[in-house]
């Protein structure tokens, strides 16, 4: 399953993408552009504009009515069935949704803080804005998201 998220759920789909789900921010105003594009490209759009309810789609379409971001992926999880397993996550890079590489440990030496480097030893690179990721505070709070849902039964 893959989404598109309108301008105002940038958490979402940052959190969407950790979670190794295919998602595209959308900048631009959720409107007829926002629709086909989703349309287009066979995504489920995700907006919080409750007005797009009513407009005429074809494809998936879900508001998202609350201003929380963990409260909105657990909507989305919900609604759509999601399975969130560990295989996927960190899989995608948060800022331009592409698959990361694997990085050698000594690549990432001059790049990221020294501090880091001293910390870790695995390191991915998004072969499109060549950001650097290492198992950090997101990895932590993924998980912890993760037991939450199984915990409450919805996973």
């Amino acid at each position: 399953m893959k989404f598109i998220a309108d301008i105002n759920l940038g958490k979402l789909a940052k959190w969407l993408r950790i979670f190794g789900y295919d998602t595209i921010y959308y900048r631009g105003a959720a409107n007829r552009n926002f629709l086909r594009e989703a349309q287009a490209e066979n995504r489920v759009a995700l907006t919080r504009k409750r007005k797009m309810n009513h407009c005429q789609f074809d494809g998936w379409l879900m508001i998202i009515y609350s201003d929380h971001v963990q409260q909105q992926l657990a909507d989305v999880i919900d609604n759509f069935g999601l399975v969130l397993r560990q295989d996927r996550l960190f899989k995608l890079c948060i800022r331009c949704n592409e698959p990361l590489s694997e990085m050698r440990r000594e690549e990432a030496k001059e790049i990221v803080p020294s501090y880091v480097y001293e910390n870790h030893l695995l390191f991915k690179r998004c072969p499109k804005c060549k950001r650097v990721f290492w198992p950090g505070t997101h990895k932590d709070k993924a998980n912890q998201f993760v037991r939450s849902h199984i915990q409450k039964g919805h996973l």
